[in-house]
């Protein structure tokens, strides 16, 4: 069964994910906080401590809630593009996961897409919910992001169910799943749907142009490319 992503507006999610942030702003030395954060609400730059902030709850939610009632009509707005852009392009993405995984590999779950305030795009594996931006200067990139997150919940699905050692370590597993997502969608079939290419993390970049001219027009099975990547990081 193929999901149908529900699109939602929630300022307490967008409040879970900034604490989520600041949990593990030291993993990249501060880097994603940087910008998620402190890039486009340069109010928080005051909490700074170290990589991350230290902030009570109340001032986060304060700020939060103020957010989203002053922006309102543009994430309402935005948000009913993003919904209307993904359903042209829905049944082809799913095609394209089909052809890679070889079946219908969704695990059962809400799909939920929230549109968030923050610079970086959270997914969370528990409940297959993930985040959107809730404006985006080219609107089309919305949809790889859309498509990222989703891809996300069937790779550490399969890859936990073929590695289960590895479920214990999870930066190794993100790099792997980042490296992994970024290689498929810059893949000639993919970017022909989507129109644009995935970012990716700059510190992946030298694998995933390795990786991308080693399988490029090339048909790809996902234990090959698996086992390419564990080999290179």
């Amino acid at each position: 069964m193929k999901p149908k992503i529900k699109f939602k507006i929630s300022a307490k999610k967008d409040i879970e994910s900034f604490f989520v942030f600041a949990k593990e702003a030291h993993y990249s030395k501060g880097r994603n906080f940087e910008w998620a954060v402190f890039k486009l609400h340069s109010y928080f730059k005051k909490f700074r401590q170290g990589y991350s902030v230290k902030i009570g709850k109340k001032d986060v939610e304060v700020y939060v809630k103020n957010y989203y009632r002053k922006n309102k009509a543009i994430i309402e707005k935005n948000l009913e593009l993003y919904k209307n852009n993904w359903k042209k392009i829905e049944k082809k993405y799913y095609d394209l996961v089909s052809l890679i995984f070889n079946k219908e590999f969704w695990p059962k779950r809400k799909y939920i897409a929230y549109a968030t305030i923050w610079g970086m795009f959270p997914r969370f594996l528990e409940d297959k919910t993930f985040q959107i931006p809730y404006t985006y200067k080219n609107a089309k990139y919305v949809n790889v992001v859309i498509a990222h997150e989703m891809l996300h919940f069937v790779f550490y699905d399969y890859f936990w169910e073929k590695y289960p050692d590895y479920k214990k370590q999870d930066i190794k597993t993100w790099n792997i799943s980042e490296i992994f997502n970024t290689v498929i969608q810059n893949s000639p079939e993919w970017v022909n749907v989507f129109e644009e290419k995935s970012m990716g993390y700059p510190e992946h970049k030298k694998i995933v142009n390795y990786l991308s001219k080693k399988y490029y027009k090339k048909k790809i099975k996902v234990e090959e490319l698996i086992e390419d990547i564990i080999k290179e990081i």
